[in-house]
Parts: structure tokens; C-alpha cells; sequence
């Protein structure tokens, strides 16, 4: 008799056991228990992305900001030029890596052959399609381009040449971002240590450091300040 008793007392509570297990133990698919990894894709918030947004933008003001010449015009929306302009736009960027590369090395020579390619790659552009605030931008950076690359060439010394290189590193930046040019493949380059302390910019089409300032002396002074 107790032991049926016993039975019907245990088989409630085995029951109310079962269900409370089933109710809170397991775990429901596509959401993060203590444990198992979410199935979920992780996907931003609007708000969070407008925020990425913001500070990417916040970034390039201040980047800009730090620049010693202020007298760069700088596209705040990216000017999209025709395919003709773009690819001409494109070898001036290849062609100011050539002077940065000569720069590296010491070599004076080889910086001026590339400062004179630079300069006719600069003279080559021909601006048909762009018009409005693109035209006026192109325009403003070609003067300074022909400005500090005929000085840069007729300077004597390397140091001196380096100089004239920080300013037109300074005007390819704002040509690469107002015109949205080799995106995802550039990197600006700061060095602190450039010019006694005063730091200047360069562009590189790598994140491996070779600093045209400091070059033997201190070859891999840099970090990347910004993708472009």
C-alpha cells in the first residue's frame, strides 16, 4: 500500500520535472545561449552604421586638418570623372610613387627623372568631361602640381627636394580623395619624426613602411594613418 502510494506521489512531480526541462533547458535556434555560437548574421544597427559613417569622415577632416598646407582645395563629395580623365588622373599617381620610390633610395638623379615624368603626366590631363566644383578642383591642383614640381626639380640637395615632396604628397591626397581615385589601394603614411619633429605625409601604393624623408637613417619611421 506505501508503495503505491510512493508511486503516485513520484509520478506528478516526475512530470512537473520533464516539463520545467523542456520549458527552460533547451535552447532555441538562430539565438545566442550561454554556450552555442548564434546562427544569426551579425548585422549593424542603421544607427551603428551611420556612426561608422561619421567617424570615417571625422577621420579624413582631421587628417586634412593636420596637413601644413592649408591652401589645398579638397572635394568634400568625390568628383567621378570620365574614364579617359581617371586613367590619366591614375598615372600621376603612378608616376608620384616614382619620385617617392627615388626618394627612398638617395637617389638624386632618379628623383629628378621622376619629378620631370611626374610633371608631363600632370600637363597630360585633359579635363573634357569634368565641369563645376571637379573642374575648379583639377584646376586648383594642376597650378600647385606645376608650381612645387618645377621648384622641386630645380632645387639642389635631397633635403630640399623633400621638402617640395611633402607639399605635393599633401596635393595628391586631396586629388585622390576628391576624384575617388584607386580605391582600397592607397594608404597615407604619417612620419613624426620628419623634418626635426615637424612630421610631414606621404602616399604608398603599400602598408610596408620605406620612408622617403629618412630614408638609411630611419627607413621604417611611419605609420598608416588612413586607407584610401
Amino acid at each position: 500500500m506505501k508503495l503505491k502510494k510512493t508511486i503516485i506521489l513520484l509520478v506528478p512531480i516526475s512530470l512537473l520535472i520533464i516539463m520545467v526541462a523542456c520549458r527552460g533547458g533547451g535552447t532555441t535556434v538562430g539565438h545566442h545561449q550561454e554556450g552555442v555560437i548564434s546562427s544569426e548574421p551579425k548585422v549593424k544597427p542603421i544607427e551603428q552604421q551611420n556612426n561608422d559613417t561619421l567617424k570615417m569622415h571625422n577621420k579624413h577632416s582631421s587628417l586634412f586638418d593636420n596637413f601644413a598646407h592649408k591652401d589645398i582645395v579638397i572635394l568634400e563629395q568625390p568628383y567621378e570623372p570620365g574614364e579617359t580623365t581617371k586613367a590619366e588622373l591614375e598615372q600621376v599617381i603612378e608616376a608620384y610613387l616614382g619620385v617617392k620610390n627615388a626618394l627612398f633610395k638617395d637617389d638624386i638623379a632618379g628623383t629628378d627623372k621622376a619629378v620631370g615624368k611626374m610633371s608631363k603626366k600632370v600637363a597630360a590631363v585633359i579635363p573634357n568631361k569634368m565641369d563645376g566644383k571637379g573642374l575648379d578642383a583639377w584646376h586648383s591642383h594642376k597650378v600647385l602640381y606645376e608650381t612645387k614640381l618645377n621648384e622641386m626639380l630645380h632645387v639642389k640637395g635631397l633635403e630640399n627636394k623633400r621638402s617640395y615632396f611633402s607639399h605635393i604628397s599633401e596635393i595628391m591626397y586631396c586629388t585622390i580623395k576628391s576624384f575617388g581615385l584607386k580605391q582600397g589601394k592607397l594608404f597615407a603614411i604619417f612620419c613624426p619624426e620628419a623634418f626635426d619633429g615637424k612630421g610631414a605625409y606621404w602616399i604608398s601604393d603599400s602598408r610596408t613602411i620605406q620612408n622617403p624623408y629618412l630614408s638609411s637613417k630611419m627607413p621604417t619611421c611611419g605609420d598608416v594613418k588612413e586607407e584610401l
